[in-house]
């Protein structure tokens, strides 16, 4: 059994900042959204619970490349896709959602709790997946593109 993921690694995004979430340039995103909503607290829950056992399964798929810890942070954005809810889950490492050690300003102004992580490149330690509530089942696993 995979280990759990500590919810204080997890962030619901607002409306407008799920929107901008899926400008990702090395990797797929949902498409055809007709809407935003908002995910609960049982929805994350049970994401949160199914997701390192549909990481591993995904891992066997595609290779060890793919095998990823259970200590990477992730965005939740509520997406309408047709009529059908989803959460898609943006993923990254700890530290790619931390303020740059040098100060910068744009560094200094960034919280990943409420501003998306977008990365290109990067490897397959950021990834992002559609999670269906209702069916509670995961699809379409993109990795972000060399490392």
């Amino acid at each position: 059994m995979a280990a759990a993921l500590n919810a204080a690694d997890g962030a619901v995004l607002s409306a407008n900042a799920a929107k901008r979430l899926l400008h990702q340039c090395s990797r797929g995103t949902p498409q055809h959204l007709t809407g935003t909503w908002t995910p609960t607290r049982q929805d994350i829950h049970d994401l949160e619970t199914r997701l390192p056992a549909a990481l591993a399964v995904e891992a066997q798929k595609r290779g060890p490349r793919y095998e990823q810890q259970t200590t990477f942070r992730r965005q939740y954005a509520g997406l309408v896709m047709g009529s059908r809810p989803i959460i898609y889950v943006n993923a990254f490492p700890r530290d790619a959602g931390e303020p740059a050690k040098d100060g910068t300003p744009a560094a200094r102004n960034f919280d990943w709790h409420h501003d998306p992580v977008v990365v290109c490149d990067g490897g397959p330690a950021f990834f992002g997946v559609e999670y269906d509530p209702e069916k509670k089942v995961f699809a379409r696993f993109e990795f972000n593109g060399p490392l």
